[in-house]
């Protein structure tokens, strides 16, 4: 899969949204009073310190007299606690009353299990400075709970790019997995033994996962979008007992038999023993074999014979549900375990409080198995959603194909990413001019910065909504930067921090800051932090990861600031930061700016150090639109338009690439090009998407910037 968008995109009460004109509004003060005056008047004011300019949407009277958060505060209220004035009140008594506040989550988001909720952690475990037992005297099985509630109400709506559309019901989904979860105990695969699903964003992923959960075993699965270095790598470190993978699958219209992956596959990975084939295209190919003795079904079968009524028995809170691997681009990528029990609260309270996910509502992301969002996405089971899954590329049908899903599915929360919307944009392509778009109420985006004029693109070519810019990461399978239904969306924000983390910036001298760049970092423990990372039985790649650089926090590696009015501005990666002139500058800056360059599609920003000197300069490589040369014209475009934004972001050079490099979740991968132009190898290749697209860097961009430069 080539090309400079499409390979890596695959990567209640009725709300009005409305753009406002906006006055000076008087600053929060503290609610009294009763609990219909908490929602009367809670977050009324959070327009203060934001500017005219900035705010581009307020949240209805409708919309917050019913979400989820509004609900939380007044059940609060109601028990004593508070009452809060403002957003950052309410985070700062989740992080003083850390205990109380998870009880309350727990059992306001409604987390099913057995046992005592009133111990939330009992003494440090593990090796981490902020490991916690946590909730150890409950018991819960995360299929139960997404599994919840067995009806004719639908459970999944999937499309493909051919616009095959599949529906399946919450009764129909929970036959499936239990189908599924029993073939495996036949199988005698235990608790906490791994399964690896090699699939496509289709039903039978979920329905596989959700058979995993069932029995108490560890899932790991990546799409058919990874080459076939990249998945042996994973399944090397997983060691699954099963694999699960399709026959073929459907990409741009064509069949792609997968008949010599499955090969390669079971040889080189011993641990192997079952075979699952998944054969969603009705094309089985007779006989597939392989080198060796293993056992092999097809799901069609398994499902063949429906499992209806089976007991489901619980597990510990920290029993392992999931295996997720970092982006990998400077080394082997961590093999990072997440519990069952801090992924399922994690996902609903950021789904229900933060979102506003309620029941009957339809939530979809663009995403692959192989990213964390799919994960995230499938816990909308548990918030009563029903999901919608795409399988396929999603700029067909002129970029159209997800909207017209959209409208046709009536989505309320649509999930994307900012390359996808960036696509969008450089084609020209304006969904609210075609569809109605009538029940979508807001619309997400992760995997990287959103810079502010994509904002106005959403406001004024899709639907003026709520808009979600949030950030975390494979790490804690969640997020640290959310959304609020409460507060305004101020342009190019992350609206509040993850209510129960203790979000802060922290300068190069380890000192908390506001209004400054730094280092995000979590300085207190929370329940979805890795329970710990494979072949790491001591700890230390675990501690090296997250505690090495600031003594007692998590350092997440992600740049930014956090602004006077509680909101977040991600600025990348911060071991990818510049700095020309001794001078701090942030990656996420220079596209933001150069994202005004229409011939422009794509760019990656790297320093380099020029031989015999200490200054760095920075580097430029841009994808063009299709046809376009880079010429001395579009270089000063380039340049001057940069110059508007800040001085400091002008490139010391400017080089035309045919592709960046990107890892699966569409990030780009600034550290593998940044190592190849100092002359060292580029790291574990195998993260990448798409690892051909650095034998330009090794060749002709690297002989260009040494060229220009020395």
């Amino acid at each position: 899969m080539t090309g400079s968008y499409h390979g890596w995109l695959t990567a209640g009460i009725p709300q009005v949204s409305r753009i406002i004109p906006m006055t000076p509004l008087k600053s929060s003060c503290r609610v009294v009073g009763t609990t219909s005056h908490i929602v009367r008047h809670f977050f009324s004011d959070m327009t203060a310190e934001a500017s005219e300019e900035s705010i581009i949407w307020t949240p209805s009277p409708s919309l917050k007299a019913g979400c989820a958060l509004s609900r939380f505060i007044e059940g609060l209220h109601r028990k004593g606690f508070g009452p809060f004035s403002g957003c950052e009140e309410l985070h700062d008594w989740s992080i003083r009353e850390s205990h109380t506040f998870w009880r309350e989550v727990m059992e306001f988001v409604d987390v099913r299990g057995r046992g005592d909720v009133s111990k939330v952690w009992g003494a440090g475990v593990g090796p981490t400075p902020l490991a916690r037992a946590w909730f150890p005297d409950f018991r819960l099985n995360v299929a139960e709970n997404l599994l919840r509630e067995p009806s004719e109400a639908l459970a999944i709506t999937a499309w493909s790019e051919d616009r095959l559309r599949r529906k399946i019901s919450r009764r129909e989904l929970r036959e499936m997995a239990l189908s599924v979860a029993r073939h495996l105990s036949e199988r005698g695969i235990q608790p906490e033994e791994r399964v690896f699903a090699f699939l496509p964003n289709i039903p039978e992923a979920v329905v596989c996962m959700l058979g995993t959960a069932a029995i108490g075993a560890t899932w790991a699965s990546c799409g058919t979008d990874y080459q076939v270095d990249g998945l042996l790598a994973r399944l090397g470190r997983v060691r699954p007992r099963v694999f699960i993978a399709p026959v073929s699958y459907l990409w741009r219209g064509q069949e792609v038999d997968t008949t010599a992956i499955l090969q390669e596959v079971v040889r080189n990975t011993p641990s192997i023993e079952h075979v699952i084939l998944v054969d969603y295209l009705g094309t089985v190919r007779e006989p597939l074999t392989f080198d060796r003795s293993i056992s092999r079904e097809t799901l069609k079968d398994i499902l063949a014979t429906k499992s209806t009524h089976v007991e489901l028995p619980t597990f510990p809170f920290s029993q392992p549900l999931y295996i997720m691997f970092s982006s990998g681009t400077t080394g082997k990528p961590k093999g990072i375990v997440h519990g069952a029990g801090g992924t399922l609260l994690e996902h609903k309270k950021e789904q229900i409080v933060h979102a506003d996910v309620r029941a009957g509502d339809v939530l979809f992301y663009q995403t692959s198995t192989s990213w964390m969002m799919w994960n995230w996405l499938v816990s909308g089971l548990a918030a009563d959603a029903t999901i919608v899954l795409y399988d396929g590329d999603p700029l067909i049908e002129q970029g159209t194909i997800l909207w017209r899903m959209a409208d046709q599915e009536r989505v309320t929360h649509f999930g994307t990413s900012a390359a996808f919307l960036g696509a969008l944009e450089k084609l020209g392509v304006r969904p609210g001019d075609s569809f109605s778009l009538e029940a979508l109420r807001t619309i997400l985006s992760t995997g990287s910065t959103l810079y502010p004029s994509q904002f106005d693109f959403i406001m004024d070519a899709i639907k003026p909504m709520w808009i979600q810019s949030i950030s975390g990461g494979t790490d804690i399978i969640g997020c640290f930067g959310l959304g609020n239904p409460l507060k305004p969306v101020v342009r190019g924000q992350v609206q509040c921090k993850s209510l129960g983390y203790d979000v802060r910036v922290y300068n190069s001298s380890g000192v908390a800051v506001v209004g400054e760049e730094g280092e995000l970092v979590c300085a207190n423990p929370a329940p979805s932090m890795p329970v710990c990372f494979i072949d790491d039985p001591e700890g230390e790649a675990y501690r090296q990861a997250y505690f090495s650089e600031f003594e007692g926090v998590w350092r997440h590696g992600d740049f930014l600031e956090e602004t006077e009015e509680g909101g977040l501005l991600f600025l990348g990666r911060s071991d990818a930061t510049l700095k020309p002139a001794g001078v701090r500058v942030a990656t996420a800056d220079i596209y933001a700016a150069i994202h005004k360059v229409s011939v422009v599609r794509e760019a990656l920003a790297v320093g380099y150090v020029p031989p015999g000197t200490t200054s760095e300069k920075i580097v430029l490589f841009v994808v063009l639109d299709s046809g376009e040369t880079l010429t001395d014209a579009i270089t000063a475009e380039i340049r001057e338009t940069l110059r508007r934004s800040n001085a400091f972001y002008v490139p010391a050079v400017v080089v035309q690439a045919p592709e960046l490099p990107r890892t699966s979740n569409a990030k780009l991968s600034e550290l593998s090009v940044k190592r190849i132009l100092k002359g060292e190898d580029p790291g574990n290749v195998s993260a990448l998407g798409n690892p051909h697209s650095l034998d330009f860097f090794k060749a002709e961009g690297l002989l260009r910037v040494r060229s220009a430069l020395g």
